[in-house]
């Protein structure tokens, strides 16, 4: 079950980046490998996940392996937000 997080960055890549926003986006749906997101929105995404839960993923971090599914994201997230 996704979490508030996956479920507000799945809404994100369904409106604004996914190839096909009636696909269905599950927590382990490949986004880049399946071509339902091409690797150039990433961009885009990475933006987003900065903004909207504050937090700077370094580029060497955001690659289109570590980004592949909403559950990855998620994992770079956690790894890279700041304690509380």
């Amino acid at each position: 079950m996704p979490t508030d997080r996956g479920t507000a960055l799945t809404a994100y890549i369904r409106e604004n980046v996914a190839k096909d926003p009636r696909a269905r986006i599950e927590v382990e749906t490949p986004l880049i490998t399946s071509g339902l997101v091409d690797s150039f929105s990433l961009v885009s995404v990475l933006a987003f996940i900065e903004d909207e839960f504050h937090v700077v993923i370094p580029d060497e971090a955001a690659t289109a392996e570590a980004m592949n599914t909403v559950g990855l994201m998620l994992q770079l997230i956690d790894t890279y937000a700041e304690p509380a």
